[in-house]
């Protein structure tokens, strides 16, 4: 019977321990927040998260992690038992420290995140705004360009249709005019024969008569 009990006490203090071991996963307990601050301010986003075992907290943005030691970037940690608070302190030059920061919280149960944002002066164009615009001016003069080549390419050959036609045109009409000269001078030695064929029967008619 002793050693009953002290089997069945020593299962219920496994399953405690077990149940004691059992991690949970992060939380963060606050939402994102949305600000809109203007240069050479303080962005000031705090993350609070809990777990078991305590989560560790890393900041990041555009999937790249931000850091205590980045420039303009200040990160302070306080930890309370299975709590971990983070404080992400940045320092607000331009659009280029704008946009959205996310708080991942980890540990060995599973990952939690949340975004927190810095809102973007309307006068200035993102990073993407920019590649687009660039994007779109390249394709612009790319098709400028072809359209000038195509257009210059079809006025040479143009040009060359009417030259080529131009020098047929004038071999036809010196054709022509050699033929017609030709001819011409066939037609005048022809009078001329004739005509001295008539002279020649005048004198003769002539010396009879005398």
């Amino acid at each position: 019977m002793f050693v009953f009990l002290v089997t069945l006490a020593g299962i219920t203090l496994l399953q405690s321990a077990r149940v004691v071991t059992k991690g949970v996963t992060p939380e963060i307990l606050n939402n994102g927040t949305s600000l809109d601050i203007k240069d050479d301010d303080i962005a000031h986003f705090t993350c609070t998260s809990r777990g078991e075992p305590r989560p560790l907290v890393r900041w990041e943005r555009e999937g790249i992690a931000v850091k205590d030691k980045d420039e303009g970037i200040a990160i302070l940690s306080k930890s309370n038992d299975s709590i971990e608070e983070s404080h992400l302190f940045i320092a607000v030059s331009g659009n280029g420290r704008r946009g959205k920061y996310i708080c991942v919280a980890s540990n060995d149960e599973g990952v939690a995140k949340q975004s927190f944002n810095i809102k973007r002066e309307t006068d200035e164009l993102s990073i993407i705004d920019v590649a687009a615009i660039c994007i779109s001016v390249g394709l612009a003069l790319f098709f400028v360009c072809a359209i000038g080549f195509l257009l210059r390419r079809g006025a040479n050959k143009i040009k060359q249709s009417k030259r080529r036609h131009r020098a047929r045109t004038i071999s036809q009409s010196s054709s022509s005019c050699q033929e017609n000269g030709a001819l011409i001078t066939d037609l005048s030695l022809d009078k001329l024969t004739n005509e001295s064929r008539n002279g020649t029967r005048h004198s003769k008619t002539f010396t009879t008569s005398v």
